[in-house]
């Protein structure tokens, strides 16, 4: 098995774009989702008015389309597509579609795209109200769906109080524990996670259930980047099960809380249960300020490690 510590200024020389850095010099919000589109590779081709969004809704409907070559970076070690990366493309295009923030979205995997091959995404807006647009998400890999998503994108009601019920857990900060040197075998490719940087606690027991995440190039709690950590239920139910192992993702879903932009989410870890060879869970998403970023979870198909 090989150990990998990650560099995660690694996508610096790829178009991504550091934490704090504005695009175009504007620091607007359509900025930073530029920014993330970017990150993603999500290549935007046209935006067209399908017609009325639904029966008595004066609200046009409109359709974006988007397409992505599929990098190292969107894929596992299996060399197929990331749960978490199809969930972060999906979000990004809800939020471009609507010109809203994302405030919720979920991913069923019919189909897994390969290195190489192009996703190609189309985004319609269902609904459009005065403060909320609900958006389906279909992608194909040459005509045939591989995943479908929906997404609701909203502005904040500023009428409504807000407050956070759980409160972060008591946990070192990143600065004080130790990088997690991820395993594996010499001959396969570690995709996206050859970007990541994990660091737990020294002597942290497994199975790791809590732990900080982070990628070089844009702030890990940006609404369409929290998918790319909240993606780890299969390992924590297998490890929690004491099984070396993880799973293919039958379904993500990311719900967006409020925290500001940080490069390290604390991924805080509830494995529910393994039944039938299927197991979920839930992660909550922590900012380092104690704002709680996001809540995801997973229903996977579970496998074992191989050995060797």
């Amino acid at each position: 098995m090989a150990d990998l510590t990650t560099n995660t200024d690694v996508l610096r020389t790829a178009g991504a774009v550091p934490v704090g850095e504005n695009v175009d010099g504007l620091g607007t919000e359509a900025a930073r989702r530029r920014a993330d589109r970017r990150w993603l590779g999500l290549e935007l081709l046209d935006v067209a008015d399908a017609g009325p969004a639904a029966a008595g809704d004066s609200a046009a409907s409109l359709t974006t389309r988007a397409e992505v070559t599929m990098e190292e970076r969107h894929l596992t070690q299996l060399q197929r597509m990331y749960g978490g990366m199809g969930l972060a493309l999906v979000g990004a295009l809800v939020e471009e579609t609507a010109a809203r923030p994302l405030r919720w979205a979920t991913t069923q995997f019919v189909g897994s795209p390969r290195h190489g091959e192009r996703l190609d995404l189309v985004a319609e807006v269902l609904a459009a109200g005065r403060r909320t647009s609900q958006v389906r998400v279909t992608g194909t890999v040459a005509g045939r769906v591989v995943l479908t998503g929906l997404g609701a994108a909203a502005e904040a009601n500023p009428e409504i109080p807000g407050g956070t019920l759980p409160v972060m857990p008591a946990f070192p900060p990143p600065e004080e524990c130790e990088p997690v040197r991820l395993r594996f075998p010499p001959s396969t490719p570690p995709g996206f996670f050859g970007l990541v940087e994990i660091r737990q606690p020294a002597g942290a027991a497994e199975p790791r259930l809590r732990f900080w995440m982070r990628f070089g190039g844009r702030p890990a709690t940006r609404p369409a980047m929290l998918a790319l950590v909240a993606d780890s239920v299969p390992t924590m139910v297998m490890g929690a099960l004491g099984n070396p192992g993880s799973g293919s993702s039958l379904d993500n879903t990311i719900r967006v809380g409020s925290a500001p932009d940080s490069e390290w989410v604390l991924v805080d870890g509830i494995p529910d249960q393994a039944a039938d060879g299927y197991g979920h869970g839930s992660v909550r998403l922590w900012s380092p300020d104690g704002s709680l970023a996001g809540v995801g979870s997973q229903t996977a198909a579970l496998w074992f490690h191989r050995r060797g």
